[in-house]
């Protein structure tokens, strides 16, 4: 399944994306792909991830791929990513692409605390690009 994240339903994502997997129990792989129009509008989203207290049954028995693009590296994207992993039991790969605007250097912190993170499956690998 892959998902495209536009600015106007970004405030409200972790809800209604929690609602989509709940009706995909057998989901395997995600693509979240972040298509914001500008960076203008990016930048007025308010960062607003709630870790969720329910596991979506697809994340924890049966999610293998996760992709995420146009990673900007937010705090709610870090969360997000981390949720995933910590989350899925059979996840071999967690994918992310940044978005072309973000320096080395923060990809390398950003990857440095998701490759920290406890993941629930021993065999995930992490690529970030």
């Amino acid at each position: 399944m892959e998902l495209i994240l536009k600015h106007n339903h970004c405030e409200k994502w972790n809800w209604w994306l929690l609602k989509a997997l709940k009706h995909c129990p057998k989901l395997q792989n995600l693509t979240i792909h972040q298509d914001f129009e500008n960076e203008e509008e990016f930048e007025e989203v308010v960062d607003n991830w709630v870790y969720p207290t329910i596991i979506p049954d697809c994340l924890s028995t049966q999610l293998k791929t996760c992709l995420l693009k146009g990673y900007e590296c937010t705090d709610r994207e870090l969360q997000f990513a981390k949720y995933i992993m910590q989350n899925s039991e059979v996840l071999k790969t967690m994918s992310i692409k940044s978005a072309s605007s973000i320096d080395t250097n923060t990809k390398h912190q950003i990857w440095m605390k998701l490759a920290s993170c406890t993941r629930a499956s021993s065999t995930c690998k992490l690529l970030f690009d």
